[in-house]
C-alpha cells in the first residue's frame, strides 16, 4: 500500500521531470529563435552590402560666404578646385542659389561615388579647405550623402551628362509610412517627362547620411526656361490619365500630398558656376 509520503515524493518527482522537460523545450526554442535572428541579420547584411556596392552616391555641401568676402571666397574655392579636384574621379561642381532664404549660398556637389571612395584619406584636402577657404565662410551645412534612385531619373547619365546651366532643387520630407505613395508619383512623373520629350534632365535622391532617411531631393536641370516650359496641345493631366488610366492624376496627386510632412516641400533655383567647377575653369 502506498503511503502519503510516497505519493508526495512521486508528485514532486513528476513535477521536477515535467519542469526539466519544459526548460529544455524552452531553451531549445530560445536557441532556435536566436539562430533565426542571427541568420536573418546575416542575410540582411549580405543583401544590404550587395545593394550598396551597386549604388551610386552623391555628396553635397552648402556654404554662405561673408558678405564682404565673396570675391575672395570664390577665388579661394577656384584655387582649391584646381589643386585637388582636377580629375574625373575627384571632380566637383558648384552651383549658386538664386531663390529662397539661402540666396547667395554655394552648393558643392560630388557625383557618382562608390562605397570605396569613402575609404580614401582626404585629410590633406580638408585641411587645405579649412586653412584657405574657411576663413571667408559665414555659415555652412555639413556634408550630406545621397543615393541616386535610378528608376526615377530622366535623360540623365552622370558619366556623360554635362552639368545644366540651371537646376531646380526640391526637397521633400516624407512620412515614414507613405514613402511608396511618394515614390509612385515620382516614378510616373519620370515616365511623363519621357512621353512629353522634355528638354531637361531629372533625377531623384534619397538621403542616407546627414539627416532623415525620409528626406528626398528631386533635381531638374535645364539650359533654357523657354525650352523646358514650352506649351503643348494637351494638358499634363490629360496626358497622365491617358498613360496611367482615367482618374490616375487626381488619385496619385492626392496620395502624394498626403505623403508629405507639414511644410514638407521646398523648391529653389540654382545656377551653375563654371569658374568654380572641375573641367570648366579657364
Amino acid at each position: 500500500m502506498t503511503t502519503s509520503s510516497e505519493l508526495f515524493l512521486k508528485l514532486v518527482s513528476s513535477i521536477i521531470s515535467k519542469s526539466t522537460q519544459y526548460n529544455q523545450s524552452l531553451n531549445n526554442f530560445k536557441m532556435k529563435k536566436q539562430l533565426i535572428i542571427i541568420l536573418t541579420l546575416c542575410l540582411s547584411t549580405v543583401v544590404f552590402g550587395q545593394r550598396n556596392a551597386r549604388s551610386e552616391y552623391w555628396n553635397t555641401w552648402r556654404f554662405t560666404p561673408k558678405a564682404d568676402k565673396v570675391q575672395k571666397f570664390e577665388a579661394a574655392v577656384a584655387l582649391k578646385t584646381k589643386t585637388f579636384n582636377s580629375t574625373p574621379e575627384s571632380g566637383i561642381i558648384t552651383y549658386k542659389v538664386l531663390t529662397g532664404p539661402f540666396s547667395g549660398a554655394y552648393e558643392r556637389i560630388e557625383a557618382n561615388k562608390k562605397p570605396a571612395d569613402y575609404d580614401l584619406d582626404r585629410s590633406i584636402e580638408a585641411a587645405y579647405w579649412d586653412d584657405n577657404v574657411g576663413k571667408y565662410i559665414a555659415s555652412e551645412q555639413g556634408q550630406k550623402r545621397w543615393v541616386r534612385l535610378k528608376n526615377e531619373s530622366y535623360n540623365f547619365d552622370p558619366t556623360t551628362t554635362i552639368p545644366s546651366k540651371y537646376i531646380t532643387r526640391t526637397v521633400y520630407e516624407v512620412k515614414a509610412d507613405k514613402v511608396l505613395h511618394f515614390r509612385r508619383l515620382m516614378s510616373r512623373i519620370t515616365k511623363m517627362m519621357e512621353l512629353r520629350e522634355m528638354d531637361a534632365q531629372a533625377t531623384l535622391f534619397r538621403l542616407v547620411s546627414g539627416g532623415s532617411k525620409n528626406q528626398f531631393v528631386r533635381v531638374v536641370g535645364f539650359s533654357s526656361y523657354e525650352q523646358v516650359f514650352k506649351s503643348r496641345e494637351t494638358s499634363w493631366e490629360d496626358d497622365y490619365n491617358e498613360l496611367f488610366g482615367w482618374g490616375s492624376w487626381d488619385e496619385d496627386a492626392n496620395n502624394f500630398d498626403a505623403s508629405l510632412e507639414m511644410y514638407g516641400e521646398k523648391t529653389e533655383t540654382l545656377q551653375l558656376m563654371p569658374q568654380l567647377s572641375s573641367g570648366m575653369m579657364n
